[in-house]
This record gives C-alpha cells, sequence and structure tokens, in this order.
C-alpha cells in the first residue's frame, strides 16, 4: 500500500494515524490536507481534518540494478549485482542448487553473479517398451500385454526479469516406442500359437494406448465325460422341512419298508463320453478316462442278464454296505421297544415301526436295526448299520463291531503318540542346559507343566482295552500294561531314561499302524435328529434332520449334515469328508472336529471356539467365517474362507 487517508482531531493526528498505518515516517511520504478541522457551531457537528499520504517513490536507474529471468531453459543475469537491490532465486526440493560450493534449500542470494551457480534437475526419463504374452495355466487361452513410457526431458520454465526469480520445472514430452501390429503378429509367430487366432480386438489405435491386456487367443477347454451311476430305489427319500414354518415336527413319521421277492432294488444309469480340448499352440488336451462302475451284490440280490439292474431274491430288509447290495431276513415289531418287549437280540435285521424308550437295548450281531419312530435312551448295537427317522435323544449307537472298537484304540494312540512324540522333542531340546537335574525330574516337571493330559489320554486307553477284554491282541494288552506302569501308577515314575521312552514311542506307532491295516466293515448310521448321544459307526455317520447338538460322534469314514447344524460335543473322524451347513454356535460353544489320518472339512458357516484337528495340525476358528474348507495341503493345515485363505 503506497496511499492512504487519516482522520484526526487536527491536522497533526490525522497525519500521524496515516504514517502509523503505511508503517512509514513523514520523510518518507507526501502529504495533502484534504479538510480542516471545523469546531461545532450554531447547531452544526464538528469534522475530523483528513489527510492523504503518500509513500515517495525511489528514483532508480534501470541500468544501475540486475535482473534475473529464463530463457530457454537457462538462467540469465542482466545489470549488476547490487547490494541495495538483492537478487534471489527461489526453488522447490524437485532441484537442487548449489553456489560457491555449498548446497542450498529453497533459495539462494547471488552475491558473486551465476559463475559459481550449479543447477540440476531431476534426470530425463528415457522411453520404454515392454510386452509380451501370457498363457493361462491349461493353455486354452493367450493374451498380449503391453506397457509403454514416452520420453520425458526436464528444463527450467521460462521467466521475465525480476530481481526474486522463482524456479519451476518444465517437462517437454516426446512420444516413445509403440507396438505395430505387424510386430504382434511376429511375437505370436514366434511364440507357436497357432489355435484359435483372434486379432479382430486389436488396431494401431489401441496399441498406441499406454497400457493394455487384450485376448488374442481362445483354444478349447476339455469338456469331462459324465461318470455311470447307480440309483438305489429302496433308499428313503428325505422331505425338506419348512424352517420359516411356525412348528417344525421332528417325530414325523417317514416309514421303512421291507422289499418283496424280484423287486428292482437298483439301476446303472450310463454315463457320457467326454471331449478332448486343444491349446492354443495346436496341442490336444486329453480328458480322463471314465471308471466304468458296476452294480456290487450280496446275499438275496441277483444281476439281470445286462448287469444294468440288481434284483431281489427273497423278501426282506434291503442294504447299502460299502457299496453291496443285500437282502436279509429281518424281524418285524409293529409296536414300540419297550419295558413291555424287553431287550431285543438277533443276527439278522431289526425293523422296530414304533419307538426304541428307555434303557431297552437292542442288538444284531450282522444286521440292519431300522428305527421308524425316535430312539430315547435306549442302547442300539450291531454289526450293520443303523436307521433311525426320527429323533436319537441320551441315546447310545453302535455300528460296525469290533471294527468301531478298533477305532476308538486307534484314536487314542493317535492321541498318545502326539503327546509322547511332544515330550520327548521339549526333553531333548532343554537337556543340555538342564543336564544337571535328573532324567525322571525333568520328565516330571514337562508333565505336569505342558503334558498333563499325557496320563489321562493312557488311563482312558487302558479303560479301552479292558473293556474289549479279549478282543484286543497281546501286543495290545502288553503296550496297555506298559504305560500304565511308567506313566499312571501311584509312585515314583518309572519312565527314567530317554531309550525308554522313545522304545515305547516306537511301539504306540506300530500298533497305530497294525490297527489301521487291519481289515474293516464299513456300516453306517443315519438319523434324522441327534441331541446328548454317542454314536459310533465303522463307515459313516449322517443327520438328516437339521439339528445335532451335544453329542459325540466317532466315525470311520465320514460325517455329513448337510442341512444342518452341529453345536457343541465332538466329531472325530478316521478319515473322509466332515460335512455341515453349520458348525459352533452364535454364543461360542466349543465344538471339536478331529479327522485322525486324512480328509476334509466342508461348512457353509463356523462360529467362533470351532476347534479343526487333522493329523497333528490344529486351527482354532477366533471369528466367524463362511464357505469354509479345512484340509492338508503341501504338508500343512490350510483353511480357507470363500476364496480367501486365512490360515496355512
Amino acid at each position: 500500500m503506497r496511499t492512504c487517508v487519516g482522520e484526526g482531531k487536527t491536522v497533526q493526528e490525522a497525519i500521524q494515524n496515516a504514517l502509523n498505518q503505511l508503517n512509514a515516517t513523514i520523510d518518507e511520504v507526501d502529504v495533502e490536507i484534504l479538510e480542516e478541522p471545523s469546531s461545532r457551531r450554531w447547531g452544526r457537528r464538528s469534522k475530523p481534518a483528513l489527510v492523504r499520504v503518500t509513500r515517495k517513490r525511489i528514483e532508480k536507474k534501470e541500468d544501475d540494478s540486475g535482473f534475473l529471468s529464463v530463457v530457454d531453459g537457462e538462467i540469465v543475469l542482466r545489470g549488476e549485482v547490487q547490494e541495495e537491490i538483492p537478487l534471489r532465486i527461489i526453488f522447490g526440493a524437485d532441484i537442487q542448487v548449489k553456489y560457491m560450493g555449498q548446497v542450498r534449500q529453497k533459495e539462494v542470494v547471488l552475491t558473486d553473479g551465476l559463475e559459481s551457480l550449479e543447477i540440476k534437475l531431476p534426470e530425463d526419463k528415457e522411453p520404454d517398451l515392454q510386452y509380451g504374452i501370457t498363457i493361462n495355466e491349461n493353455e486354452t487361452k493367450a493374451e498380449l500385454y503391453w506397457k509403454r513410457s514416452p520420453i520425458i526431458r526436464y528444463k527450467l520454465a521460462d521467466h521475465g526479469g525480476t530481481n526474486q526469480l522463482h524456479l519451476k520445472i518444465e517437462e517437454v514430452t516426446h512420444e516413445g516406442p509403440f507396438l505395430t501390429m505387424n510386430m504382434v503378429r511376429e511375437i505370436i509367430q514366434i511364440e507357436g500359437i497357432t489355435e484359435g487366432l483372434d486379432l479382430s480386438e486389436l488396431n494401431e489405435d489401441i496399441l498406441l494406448q499406454t497400457q493394455g491386456l487384450v485376448e488374442i487367443a481362445r483354444g478349447r477347454e476339455p469338456e469331462e465325460g459324465v461318470p455311470s451311476t447307480i440309483k438305489y430305489f429302496f433308499q428313503e427319500e428325505y422331505r425338506e422341512i419348512d424352517k420359516d414354518a411356525v412348528r417344525i415336527d421332528h417325530y414325523e413319521v417317514h416309514g421303512i419298508k421291507g422289499v418283496e421277492e424280484g423287486a428292482v432294488l437298483a439301476q446303472k444309469i450310463p454315463g457320457s463320453p467326454g471331449k478332448p480340448g486343444v491349446t492354443v499352440y495346436g496341442t490336444p488336451i486329453p480328458i480322463k478316462e471314465m471308471e466304468e462302475v458296476a452294480i456290487e451284490i450280496g446275499e438275496g440280490v441277483m444281476l439281470s442278464e445286462d448287469g444294468m439292474q440288481a434284483i431281489a431274491t427273497l423278501s426282506g430288509l434291503a442294504s447299502l454296505s460299502g457299496g453291496v447290495v443285500s437282502v436279509t431276513d429281518v424281524f418285524e415289531l409293529d409296536g414300540n421297544a419297550d419295558v413291555s418287549t424287553g431287550n431285543i437280540t438277533m443276527d439278522g435285521g431289526i425293523i422296530i415301526k414304533g419307538n426304541v424308550l428307555e434303557n431297552v437295548k437292542v442288538e444284531s450281531r450282522t444286521g440292519l436295526i431300522a428305527v421308524n419312530g425316535l430312539v430315547s435312551g435306549a442302547i442300539l448295537r450291531t454289526g450293520g448299520s443303523i436307521t433311525v427317522l426320527k429323533n436319537v435323544v441320551r441315546s447310545q449307537l453302535f455300528a460296525g463291531g469290533s471294527t468301531v472298537a478298533h477305532m476308538r484304540l486307534s484314536a487314542a494312540l493317535a492321541k498318545i503318540s502326539g503327546l509322547m512324540e511332544g515330550l520327548i522333542k521339549s526333553y531333548e531340546a532343554i537337556a543340555t542346559q538342564a543336564d544337571s537335574i535328573p532324567f525322571e525330574n525333568l520328565i516330571k516337571h514337562l508333565l505336569e507343566l505342558k503334558f498333563y493330559d499325557l496320563p489321562k489320554e493312557i488311563k482312558k486307553f487302558s479303560d479301552q482295552v479292558k473293556e474289549l477284554k479279549d478282543g484286543t491282541s497281546d501286543e495290545i494288552r502288553l503296550l496297555d500294561r506298559s504305560l500304565m506302569n511308567n506313566f499312571v501308577t501311584p509312585g515314583p515314575l518309572q519312565a527314567n531314561n530317554l531309550n525308554l521312552l522313545q522304545d515305547l514311542f516306537t511301539a504306540i506307532r506300530v500298533e497305530e499302524a497294525q490297527l489301521a491295516d487291519m481289515g474293516s466293515v464299513e456300516s453306517d448310521i443315519r438319523v434324522g435328529y441327534l441331541q446328548n448321544s454317542r454314536v459310533e459307526a465303522s463307515g459313516s455317520v449322517e443327520i438328516t434332520g437339521q439339528g445335532c447338538f451335544y453329542s459325540s460322534i466317532l466315525a470311520g469314514t465320514g460325517f455329513k449334515i448337510a442341512n444342518g447344524v452341529f453345536r457343541g460335543g465332538d466329531v472325530t473322524l478316521n478319515e473322509g469328508n466332515l460335512i455341515a451347513k453349520e458348525f459352533g454356535g452364535p454364543t461360542g460353544i466349543y465344538t471339536k472336529l478331529q479327522l485322525i489320518r486324512n480328509g476334509r472339512v466342508t461348512a457353509t458357516h463356523v462360529h467362533p471356539n470351532v476347534e479343526v484337528i487333522i493329523g497333528d495340525q490344529s486351527y482354532k476358528f477366533d471369528e466367524p467365517a463362511s464357505t469354509v474348507k479345512v484340509s492338508i495341503q503341501d504338508g500343512l493345515l490350510t483353511v480357507y474362507s470363500g476364496s480367501s485363505k486365512i490360515h496355512g
């Protein structure tokens, strides 16, 4: 501001107010009195003094001072450098400046001309063109990709003359290299792509884009054939329950019917062959050979002449066990199995058209047990399979005879084996730092602090061996005594050296392997609903309804509750797949899923506090997860939620 108007009671006061606004002295300004002050008279108001103060111009000779400018990217100095009017160069962090050998930041005052001024701009960017062809995993799709960048040169932007020169960088861009259609054709020829070539989505204009990814060839995916299947007509079709209904009746009767002689039990449905594919290189992609399936028949069944049907040769109960269709003579009870009937024991199949009630035992050595109603507070045991159409509450179901017992022993030994291996490794890890502590004391401390479950699991194993009596081998009984004597018997710890522990561990692994190699009969259990019960089957266990609560399940080849929830309790599976719509509960109730050997866990939803164990690896869900798959991949327990890997 060079001029301002001041106001005051007197002229001097008005001048001083104006000087204060200009921050100047009286010698640096010219004063013009605009209006003299006047006092109040004859009823008129008094008026203040008004003055205009203007800062004086300082005359300079243009050729006495220097001016800086930028011409064609170069700093130019015109005139002389004078102390009265300093010449400044102001710049940003993207420009590096040295003056008189010293690095300067933000600005530099020229005191000695331009000779010692060094300006460094960002390095120019050279042009680049990257391109290639990507091929998908099965070589049925080829895509051309490219990424190009132009030439970029940096220079100082031109600026007119001034004593305070603000430097700015100007980018000068020149077109870089680019692909042409002829080059693309040459690349494709070199790559050897011949099948399904299509360049219709590509042209010179598209290739001028900075980057791109365009499909240029498509082979043919192989079409897998539909395998032959077998349809079993005697298996009950379970009706879906309406979840939105006001009342859900889990006791609804479905019924089990025997088959008549001559009835068609199974029909083979032929499959259809697939079509091989071809890669973009013209290489055929073979398809898997379809495995031919055949109807396997057992007692009471014959095949039709063309092998396409299984036909009953007697009236009785049809069953499917281990893939074999059989018909056996059946004992049928029209009413309930209760105190009026007493326990039921027989060799063949058993059909109970009513319920099995408190304290009743239904046992068959080899046949099937089928219950049309519910099972409450009862025991069902057979060497064959078990089907209960309604609820199973506070009951015990055993299918598979001695095979189930061997599975229980195998599961118990697997737990003991894992704990024993951990105990040995822990001892070996700390033994060198604790060589002054006796072996027995060190092992005792490890058992008390870390492996306190080992004696408990050994005791459970011993109880199972005693329960089986003569149904176990001499080696199993000897191993039982050795484990009990060394870890459970009251008194000082008998395991007094590392060699003994290693020998016991080896013996456990040997018995595990022998139990795994034993022949087994796959007997299945199928129930409508399960609560507070114990279920053991040498084959698979399936819950056809929508609930399995607070129950313990041991199965040989699989567990499935496709339309319902498994909440609380535990499932132990020798091998195979664990399938449920939902595992656990929203309140975080602990639910345990264990695969002793190998297999997969699949669920639509898993709640927190559900633990999955496969072999000696485990994972506990800390938060809800959906579309869950758990399996061993490359030796590691791997957990997926949808397409995201959350563990492994």
